[in-house]
């Protein structure tokens, strides 16, 4: 298939498309609401207790998200001035985010089965979310292409 020139940036190089933003965020979940938890520092609202039972649920949805991280921070480098060693790395940073929703869907089916597979909404909705994105990262046709591209000066 063929993106033309419709999808590129003032540098020539390919957009990013919003799905993957949504991606990142849907990965990155739980350092949002750890980040959102230290900065609201109210004592009657515990934001943690209320999307993890206990700290070591925490700690796994931390781990897991760190596989994110890097493609995250290289995306958020990726200019035309910036590193071209960032360029090979960006090459190969959509298998890290394919084995990040692997496991995650993985931690998400322990949960629910540690809960006797009782509904629950919250669950159900990071297994919808997280099958998306693995859907996405693997059915798109986007995606490879963008992922070769790096802006140049």
């Amino acid at each position: 298939m063929h993106f033309g020139p419709e999808l590129w940036d003032k540098y020539g190089a390919y957009r990013a498309p919003i799905a993957l933003s949504f991606t990142f965020l849907i990965l990155l979940r739980t350092y949002i609401i750890w980040i959102f938890s230290a900065v609201s520092r109210r004592p009657d609202l515990d934001l943690m207790s209320l999307f993890y039972r206990n700290k070591n649920d925490f700690f796994i949805a931390l781990i897991i998200g760190t596989l994110a991280l890097l493609p995250a921070v290289i995306f958020s480098l990726r200019r035309p001035n910036s590193n071209p060693k960032l360029a090979k790395l960006w090459k190969f940073m959509k298998a890290p985010l394919i084995l990040c929703c692997l496991l995650d869907l993985a931690w998400l089916l322990i949960q629910a089965k540690s809960h006797y597979f009782q509904f629950s909404g919250f669950l159900a909705i990071q297994l919808l979310l997280v099958s998306w994105v693995l859907f996405y990262l693997l059915r798109s046709k986007y995606l490879p292409i963008f992922f070769n591209d790096w802006p140049t000066k």
